[in-house]
């Protein structure tokens, strides 16, 4: 590197590196860019991916970059401030996953050029993690870059080995 070259942030080389079974990407939280709306069905993308990373290994998810590595920014998903937009996601983690968890969840903002990202840092769970939404409760671990649902039957075998008591 020489001394004109642009300093690059860990997390520019995070992204630069790819999806993989510790990293996930997510365009925005709750925006469908296809319809512009709120879509739940895109907050529980981010969340199910969470649940995974808790649920396998650990991991980190990037809300504001398209899989392909291209930054978009969390301003797609058109809260007013960074606060709200911080809010709304604590309020996602505790209503849907659970307060007991967020001490193996961290988030924060970082900007990349005139862009915010959101960064979730999740650390492995040593007990099984359910996302509960609209009334249902889900499993998911990852494999490989994706996020996978367990049926009961594949849970229980997944808990023997993965949660040892």
């Amino acid at each position: 590197i020489n001394q004109f070259s642009p300093k690059i942030s860990e997390i520019e080389i995070l992204i630069r590196s790819g999806e993989s079974i510790r990293l996930e990407f997510k365009s925005t939280l709750r925006r469908n860019l296809y319809t512009n709306a709120s879509d739940s069905k895109i907050e529980h993308a981010a969340l199910k991916s969470i649940v995974a990373f808790l649920n396998t290994e650990g991991g980190t998810l990037i809300v504001g970059v398209r899989d392909n590595g291209d930054i978009v920014g969390i301003q797609e998903d058109m809260f007013d401030t960074e606060d709200k937009y911080l809010l709304h996601f604590s309020n996602l983690v505790n209503e849907n996953i659970g307060k007991q968890y967020t001490n193996l969840i961290s988030w924060n903002l970082y900007e990349i050029g005139n862009l915010n990202v959101l960064r979730v840092d999740c650390t492995k769970s040593s007990s099984p993690v359910f996302l509960k939404m609209k009334g249902q409760e889900e499993f998911f671990i990852r494999t490989g870059p994706s996020t996978v649902s367990l049926s009961a039957s594949e849970l229980l075998e997944y808990s023997k080995k993965h949660f040892p008591k």
